[in-house]
């Protein structure tokens, strides 16, 4: 299979449009859909159906994804090989996190390896732990750090950071000043929560049940900096990472709520792909990581 028609597929996929998939491919519309045209004629079989407006994927076409993916990946990861034995000083490096690390942990260690490595390329992106993986997988990304277990077996994960989940609310809030909360107590308060598949929120409402809480009253939102500024107006009470929570606790912007037998911790993993090698700006960067990893393990 040609890699160009494999890239083609995949924007065509991602967007369900040849036009905007064109645009990402840098080519012509009718190049695009003549490369689909000439993938589907070789493989015998149809990689998209039109549904009035609508393009879709058919079954065929939703095999091919992982599959292109994994092609497209191995190529990469296959140049790259010969690319690793430049410096780290020279090197370039694609971090990905989902929102706990890539919002708390990751920017100040991104500065200090900066500062040590001025002239090394850095590209980094935030999204959920799926995209990161996915990532990983097509190779877009070289290292990427994410709350929850990965979903992908053809990865590896390494625990590097612990997190610790909390729960706290306004100092202006009736439950601040409370020296004890029983779980089961908190079921009728307003919850500010992240959107569904948040490995935070997943964590936290697995253990609530294990307690016979249910969180029934929620406002949900993408961003964590969204809940604390609705946390801290007293609209309800949330639960996030002490990591990005340790200023605003400082400062008594908000309260830690001492809720009974409330013990979250999980790691943070990194995650890269077995048949990458490591090159010698990923390994920089990864001991920086193990080194912030160690002073903090020496502090607690």
């Amino acid at each position: 299979m040609n890699p160009h028609h494999l890239r083609s597929f995949l924007a065509v996929h991602k967007h369900r449009s040849f036009t905007r998939a064109a645009e990402e491919v840098f080519l012509s519309q009718p190049a695009v859909s003549r490369q689909i045209r000439q993938l589907e004629e070789g493989l015998g079989v149809a990689l998209f159906e039109q549904i009035g407006k609508s393009l879709r994927p058919t079954d065929a076409g939703r095999t091919l994804v992982g599959e292109a993916e994994k092609i497209l990946g191995g190529m990469e990861r296959a140049a790259e090989a010969v690319r690793t034995h430049r410096s780290a000083a020279r090197g370039s490096l694609r971090i990905g996190a989902s929102t706990t690390p890539g919002l708390y942990l990751l920017p100040p260690l991104l500065g200090r390896f900066r500062q040590e490595f001025p002239d090394a390329e850095l590209r980094y992106v935030v999204e959920n732990s799926a995209r990161i993986e996915r990532r990983i997988v097509r190779n877009e990304l070289d290292l990427g750090f994410v709350g929850s277990p990965m979903a992908n077996s053809e990865l590896t994960a390494e625990p590097i950071i612990e997190d610790e989940i909390i729960c706290f609310a306004s100092p202006s809030h009736r439950l601040a000043s409370r020296r004890r909360i029983e779980p089961r107590s908190l079921e009728g308060e307003t919850w500010i929560v992240r959107e569904k598949g948040s490995a935070t929120r997943l964590l936290f409402e697995s253990w609530f049940a294990t307690v016979g809480g249910t969180i029934a009253r929620t406002i949900e939102l993408e961003y964590p900096e969204a809940a604390k500024a609705l946390v801290a107006a007293g609209v309800g009470i949330s639960f996030l990472s002490a990591h990005g929570l340790r200023a605003e606790l400082r400062q008594g912007r908000f309260k830690k709520l001492p809720v009974t037998g409330l013990k979250l911790k999980r790691p943070i993993f990194v995650v890269r792909h077995p048949d990458k090698r490591v090159s010698p700006v990923t390994d920089a960067f990864l001991s920086t990581v193990r080194s912030h990893a160690g002073r903090r393990g020496a502090e607690s």
